[in-house]
């Protein structure tokens, strides 16, 4: 089988909880969306609330389960001692 032949079994992540970083647009929305799809649960990581209240909208109206928003820019995130 081709990689890009693969179809994974409904439900086949079903119970794990999986962060999704990018998950406002592109690839990582695209992915968030496939996970949720498969019935896991999405953490949604990225810089700009706007777009991953989106995806999160799109997630919840397909009937996935309930993703969680995490709004963080990694570019500027800085340690604290």
């Amino acid at each position: 089988m081709e990689p890009r032949d693969y179809r994974p079994e409904p439900d086949s992540h079903r119970g794990r909880v999986i962060v999704v970083t990018g998950a406002g647009d592109g690839i990582g929305r695209a992915v968030a969306l496939a996970l949720a799809r498969q019935g896991a649960t999405v953490g949604l990581l990225g810089r700009t609330p706007r777009k991953l209240e989106a995806t999160y909208d799109s997630i919840v109206q397909a009937g996935g389960p309930q993703p969680a928003l995490l709004p963080f820019n990694l570019e500027t995130a800085t340690a604290t001692a």
